[in-house]
């Protein structure tokens, strides 16, 4: 009895305790989630925010086309002339990407065979022709063609007697961007853009001279398709390097160097394949004889026959392809992803038209809205490309339920940590938070992309500006990512 006495009092005398406290006085309370006024008051806030970013006077003669989405909510949180088409420059990279990784999404890889016709003697003896056949794969290295090379010789093979011939009829015969795009003009000069290339589509010329000035030279890669002419073959003085490229009777590049670096120095220039595909037959034909495996050297271009059968396969995952494009802005790169998209659906004989064709089908598949887009190349350098700030958007939100929505995510520019965004908002909440795609011509400029708030929305934007001012569009443009990246439905008055 006496222990329940105390106890008794010990808890009337704290309830009392708390009752003589100011009673007046509220203590402070953090709700869980924002109430629905807080929200609209936050929306108020960030249109505001945005709209004094577009008021500026270097909008004053441009246009824009401006959404921000929440892929969370499924709701639109801003929006300035959302469905006005606008040159979008390399925001067009996304389109060509996207489509290219919906018609792969099976397996996702780009494939570099090898067939042959003809019968492989148990000596190892090919009595038929080589093909390797491309399919686009624009990273194709020499590394990658000594592995083809060793592959072939793990299966037997130690002679072709025929001809090796390079493939490239994935692709149409047009390979200048400037011509299949209907452009008639070359804003950025690009190698042959072929469905079997490799190097970049450059070969390097390498002049070096010893310390007594005697000269070498040597390209990179070494082809059988390349003859190399040097016009000073004696100790020569520094003096000014020429390098000039022909093609003779039977296809086989001619490079001619004349010219020294000087004494212990080196210089090195870059000349475009002028057929990639006999290149890389000379390539091949070069690696074969380097592993064991000999060859009478006749190289050529054609298309494999329909019974050639398969030896080896060298295969790449598209998201390497896709990485280099998005994050760096790679136009040569980008036009053979345009391609890649018409070759997969047979694009013979026009591979641009259909490329065309299939990107505004898969926004279609993909239930995206895609009024007065137009999609000339894959690169963006087309300023006759057209498209709205809300199909970005649309593109991009739809992308986040496809089966290659993480491989696609992976391909895009991180803010401040690489690709084109690596310069660009440091030290901010866009910091390694923000991941999109840049877009720069002469009078345009673009940045589409994710952005997570800081209650962890998860939000799709794209802002696309045509006038006179780039700079100011750019610096407007991260303030765009800054601000939605700072954005919170719990500090209305963004305090």
């Amino acid at each position: 009895m006496i222990r329940r006495t105390i106890s008794f009092v010990v808890v009337f005398g704290i309830a009392l305790a708390l009752y003589a406290q100011d009673t007046t006085k509220t203590p402070s309370y953090t709700p869980p989630f924002p109430t629905q006024f807080d929200t609209a008051v936050a929306i108020r806030s960030l249109r505001a925010t945005l709209d004094g970013l577009f008021s500026t006077s270097a909008y004053q003669k441009s246009t824009e086309s401006v959404k921000v989405y929440s892929i969370t909510s499924g709701k639109t949180l801003y929006e300035k002339n959302p469905e006005k088409p606008l040159t979008p420059a390399s925001n067009t990279k996304l389109f060509s990407t996207n489509a290219a990784f919906y018609s792969l999404r099976k397996d996702g890889k780009l494939k570099t065979e090898v067939r042959a016709t003809g019968q492989l003697a148990p000596n190892g003896t090919l009595t038929g022709d080589l093909y390797i056949v491309g399919r686009g794969d624009a990273l194709l290295t020499m590394n990658d063609i000594e592995e083809v090379a060793d592959k072939l010789f793990a299966i037997g093979l130690r002679r072709v007697k025929g001809s090796i011939y390079g493939d490239p009829s994935f692709f149409d015969n047009e390979t200048n961007r400037a011509i299949y795009s209907g452009d008639g003009e070359d804003v950025v000069r690009l190698p042959p853009i072929t469905a079997l290339t490799h190097s970049m589509g450059m070969i390097a010329v390498v002049i070096s001279a010893t310390s007594k000035g005697y000269i070498s030279v040597q390209t990179i890669p070494q082809s059988d398709a390349i003859i190399l002419i040097r016009q000073t073959n004696q100790k020569s003085r520094r003096s000014k390097i020429r390098v000039s490229s022909t093609v003779n009777g039977d296809g086989r590049q001619v490079i001619s160097v004349s010219g020294s670096p000087g004494a212990n120095r080196t210089k090195t220039v870059y000349v475009d394949m002028r057929s990639p595909a006999l290149n890389l037959a000379g390539s091949l034909s070069n690696r074969l004889r380097s592993g064991g495996i000999m060859n009478d050297s006749l190289i050529g271009v054609k298309d494999a026959p329909a019974h050639a059968r398969l030896l080896t396969t060298f295969s790449r995952p598209f998201v390497e392809l896709a990485s280099v494009v998005n994050k760096r802005s790679h136009n040569y790169l980008a036009e053979h992803v345009f391609k890649i998209v018409g070759g997969l659906y047979g694009g013979q004989p026009t591979t641009a038209r259909k490329s065309k064709e299939m990107i505004l089908k898969s926004l279609d598949s993909m239930g995206v809205y895609r009024d007065g887009a137009i999609f000339n190349d894959g690169s963006g350098l087309s300023r006759r490309n057209l498209v709205c700030a809300r199909t970005v958007v649309e593109l991009l939100a739809r992308v986040r339920d496809m089966p290659y929505s993480e491989d696609f995510y992976q391909t895009l520019s991180i803010a401040a940590v690489d690709g084109t965004l690596r310069g660009r908002m440091h030290g901010t909440l866009a910091d390694n938070n923000m991941r999109g795609k840049t877009g720069s011509l002469r009078n345009v400029s673009a940045l589409s992309g994710y952005v997570t708030t800081q209650d962890g929305e998860l939000l799709a934007f794209s802002v696309i500006s045509n006038g006179p001012y780039k700079r100011n569009f750019k610096a407007t443009e991260d303030q765009v990512a800054i601000t939605l990246a700072s954005f919170s439905y719990r500090d209305p008055a963004g305090k």
